[in-house]
């Protein structure tokens, strides 16, 4: 597998503030697949709409969070990584090329 790089966050100035600069930093966050069910498992929170927060109350039994990373429970498996993203990508490129 290949060394995976972190992205660094970016710092943006806005305007004066009075007689001073206002500094903000921006730091993003992607929002996955993955997100509100981190979310929920960590601090109880959920979804805003409600279709879409009922299915995270109905499918988290299956997920668990071990060292702040989500895993599923599986039929086959004892326990799957939950992957998205760029990880998901490089993954199957991996498959197709027949590494695994």
């Amino acid at each position: 597998m290949t060394q995976e790089t972190l992205k660094v966050p970016s710092v943006t100035t806005y305007g004066l503030l009075g007689d001073e600069f206002l500094e903000v930093l921006q730091v993003d966050t992607i929002v996955t697949w993955i997100t509100p069910y981190q979310r929920y498992l960590t601090d109880g929170l959920l979804l805003a709409e409600p279709t879409e927060a009922k299915a995270v109350k109905r499918n988290v039994g299956m997920y668990t969070l071990i060292d702040g990373k989500l895993f599923r429970h599986g039929y086959t498996h004892p326990i799957l990584t939950c992957i998205s993203g760029d990880k998901c990508t490089r993954v199957m490129e991996e498959l197709r090329k027949g590494i695994c």
